[in-house]
């Protein structure tokens, strides 16, 4: 999968795609085995603390707007300058970020920045990634709806599909009509 890579060479490879299209369980089961020393930085690290959120933000958690950004911007460009940083990741069971918790070394060669909102024509991060692929699934509100009911996010699994529908099928249709798509590769 990762093309023209030297063992020398840091790279940063771009894993999108829509809400529920297995970018997590992709770069655990597939790129880290196949690169065991492979590091993973989740875009869900973040996402900005509920304490933080008014409740439209609290309701729509996980669009665009309830990320900071401009943080993982500037995270991702120090990294790309230096080869080097602290990231936080998500803690589910929290249901918040969890700081300093991923470090990148100049050592580690092959970085995943997993998320949605990777190829946002207005977050301009496309620059930053050597490689860049978006997993081409089907919106499923169903798997969606049951993943909110099983970590908690909702308290019955017809909540958890509401959610899905009212919230996460926005999110999705948001990405995909305003991502650049150019020189990304589909998996399917």
């Amino acid at each position: 999968m990762i093309l023209n890579h030297k063992e020398d060479k840091q790279i940063i490879i771009a894993i999108a795609g829509v809400p529920g299209s297995g970018k997590t369980y992709f770069c655990k089961n597939v790129i880290c085995l196949q690169y065991p020393d492979a590091k993973v930085i989740p875009m869900d690290g973040y996402h900005i603390y509920r304490k933080d959120l008014n409740e439209e933000g609290i309701k729509r958690r996980g669009a665009a707007f309830t990320f900071d950004y401009q943080r993982f911007k500037a995270d991702l460009t120090n990294l790309r300058e230096t080869g080097t940083g602290s990231f936080p990741d998500f803690q589910h069971s929290i249901k918040d970020p969890v700081e300093n918790a991923i470090h990148i070394t100049k050592e580690d060669k092959i970085i995943v920045v997993e998320g949605l909102y990777l190829f946002l024509k207005e977050w301009d991060l496309k620059h930053l990634f050597d490689q860049k692929f978006f997993i081409n699934k089907e919106f499923n509100a169903q798997l969606i709806g049951q993943r909110h009911y099983v970590c908690g996010i909702e308290d019955t699994l017809e909540k958890g599909i509401q959610r899905a529908i009212e919230n996460d099928k926005v999110n999705a249709e948001y990405i995909l009509q305003n991502s650049d798509f150019s020189d990304v590769t589909y998996i399917k």
